[in-house]
């Protein structure tokens, strides 16, 4: 199996110690600096996954975001993950601008969490599987919102917040997109 790094950094930190993290790495303190980049990269790493196709892509552009993001980040201000997630979202446009291919989501390899053992390794590409092709039949904005709200597990306010719209927008991207999934694993009969 696999090892995704976002999965191998991916720790719970609360918002007052992230809050600190962020404020001693505008001082240049070394040890905040690694402890937001390695927060940032656990954090965008399935986002941009999902966005760009391949793990060697995803890398390379991960770690260009948290470059990015430390260099920009005296000039942080407001909610921290939605300037984070802002920075990722443009970055992967200036990615597909540079190559001339527009953005398709591919989810051929989801990362995911090592799965119980009583779970078939089968079930689980078929799974994987069904899944891309249900996302794949949904518009930009509502693939971000299943993703940010289902995989990454922000709420509705942080995705606003990130997307740049009203957290009415949000629900109903994420009604709108709920429904085709709905329509979509009843056509399968799944």
């Amino acid at each position: 199996m696999k090892q995704f790094p976002s999965l191998l950094l991916k720790k719970d930190i609360s918002y007052e110690e992230l809050n600190k993290i962020i404020a001693l790495a505008k001082t240049n303190n070394d040890d905040a600096m690694v402890d937001l980049s390695e927060y940032v990269y656990s954090r965008i790493y399935s986002y941009v996954y999902y966005r760009v196709n391949h793990r060697e892509d995803t890398e390379d552009l991960v770690s260009e975001i948290v470059l990015k993001l430390i260099r920009a980040l005296p000039k942080q201000r407001g909610n921290f993950n939605a300037w984070m997630y802002k920075i990722a979202k443009n970055a992967i446009i200036d990615f597909y601008r540079r190559r001339g291919v527009r953005s398709e989501t591919s989810l051929s390899e989801i990362p995911y969490d090592i799965p119980d053992q009583s779970t078939p390794v089968s079930e689980i590409i078929l799974t994987k599987e069904k899944l891309r092709k249900a996302l794949s039949i949904l518009t930009e904005e509502q693939q971000r919102v299943i993703i940010l709200k289902f995989i990454e597990g922000y709420t509705n306010p942080e995705i606003a917040e990130t997307m740049g719209k009203s957290i009415g927008a949000v629900k109903l991207l994420q009604f709108r997109a709920l429904k085709s999934l709905k329509e979509f694993f009843k056509k399968k009969g799944l």
